[in-house]
């Protein structure tokens, strides 16, 4: 497989209400599908299989000879797929268009006082979300200087509030942080 063909399938590519990521790790073959009307934000399939194919011979003797030696999928191989990354570029995918783009934090206060504030705070775990962080809970706590459970007790509030579901934000908040945008940017 030539590197234009290997760079071809190290992405998302949609299926109908599926995302599928796919990548080469030698001789194997690595996938994984979501499906973008699940419940949740994560991957419903991981598969891994043989795959050597191809026309040149040489090629497809070492991948062979690379399979032969492991005996079948090596632990190695499992320690290599990137999960984390997966969910989170999964994640990113299903993020509203206006915030799909923001890589800059969100400027959460110290305190939560207002709906604002605590929108701020689920756009930023959110936001954490996407990019990889597989504990945003926990980041946004030691960056804010709060235990985690104070800022559980905020996310909840949140939910209360009805500026989050518990996967993403709601068009409420949304509002709120759309209409803030506005008016910082008016204030510029």
């Amino acid at each position: 497989m030539n590197t234009e063909e290997v760079d071809a399938v190290n992405e998302w590519r949609r299926e109908g209400s599926e995302l599928v990521w796919r990548r080469y790790y030698g001789p194997w073959e690595v996938s994984a599908r979501a499906d973008t009307n699940a419940p949740f934000t994560g991957p419903i399939e991981l598969k891994i299989r043989l795959a050597i194919g191809g026309s040149d011979v040489e090629e497809i003797d070492r991948l062979m000879s690379d399979a032969l030696e492991t005996d079948g999928i090596p632990a190695s191989l499992l320690r290599q797929i990137p999960f984390a990354q997966i969910k989170a570029q999964f994640r990113a995918a299903l993020e509203p268009q206006q915030h799909k783009g923001m890589s800059e934090p969100w400027p959460v206060p110290q305190r939560c006082r207002t709906e604002l504030d605590y929108a701020l705070l689920v756009a930023e775990l959110a936001r954490m979300r996407t990019t990889g962080t597989t504990a945003p809970q926990g980041e946004l706590a030691a960056r804010l200087g709060v235990g985690k459970a104070t800022l559980s007790e905020r996310v909840k509030r949140a939910k209360e509030l009805g500026l989050w579901d518990g996967r993403q934000l709601t068009e409420k908040a949304t509002s709120l942080l759309n209409d803030w945008s506005s008016s910082d940017r008016r204030e510029q």
